[in-house]
């Protein structure tokens, strides 16, 4: 059972904290299974199952699933472009390009709170590429830490690495070759967060 458990998660893609956090396991939980501290409880094995789409039987070895369930692909639209460096807009005009990524990586969400747009610059390199394709969930706030679609200055938006701080934001490039953007006071009034990048797509 444990070996098929592990297997899944290996093939997933994903860092153990964020498996962890997305089936609901306590952190820690996947290292003590692998070091053999403990074993995965009748409870975490259906929390995994669910995860992953696959029957409970599968996971203690008593069917032979697919390890790799069908599972049905949701499309976006590439709406738009957005500058990855200053002075640029969000260019509301598609570009013709579609996506196409695993409905669970929704995690339960409707495909309307989320919009896909193209990455143009260089400001964000090498996190972020021009050209690179980020799929983002629409809100108007994102923890600090977080890369997210922002307005600001009027009509003006980027993609930035997002800080907050006592009466300031910072949109904060990766290229050490751009500087950090420090808006505060009056100006955080214009400021609004359109979205949090939560995928990146990038053709090789």
């Amino acid at each position: 059972m444990l070996s098929i458990i592990l297997n899944l998660f290996e093939n997933s893609g994903m860092s153990v904290n964020a498996l962890e956090k997305n089936i609901g396991l306590t952190q820690g939980t996947i290292s003590n299974w692998k070091n053999g501290k403990n074993k995965p409880s009748l409870d975490a094995v259906s929390k995994i199952a669910d995860y992953f789409n696959v029957s409970v039987d599968y996971l203690l070895g008593k069917t032979a699933n697919n390890i790799y369930p069908v599972e049905a692909l949701i499309e976006f639209d590439e709406i738009g472009t957005i500058s990855a460096g200053y002075d640029g807009t969000v260019d509301e005009i598609p570009t013709g390009n579609k996506i196409e990524i695993p409905s669970s990586m929704l995690k339960g969400r409707d495909k309307s709170e989320f919009f896909a747009l193209k990455v143009k610059g260089d400001s964000m390199y090498p996190r972020l590429l021009s050209g690179d394709t980020i799929l983002c969930l629409r809100c108007n706030f994102v923890d600090s830490g977080s890369y997210a679609v922002v307005l600001y200055n009027g009509d003006e938006a980027t993609v930035k690495k997002v800080a907050y701080g006592n009466n300031y934001l910072e949109l904060i490039p990766v290229n050490p070759e751009y500087p950090i953007k420090r808006i505060e006071n009056f100006d955080l009034a214009q400021v609004k967060i359109l979205g949090k990048v939560v995928k990146l797509i990038r053709d090789f």
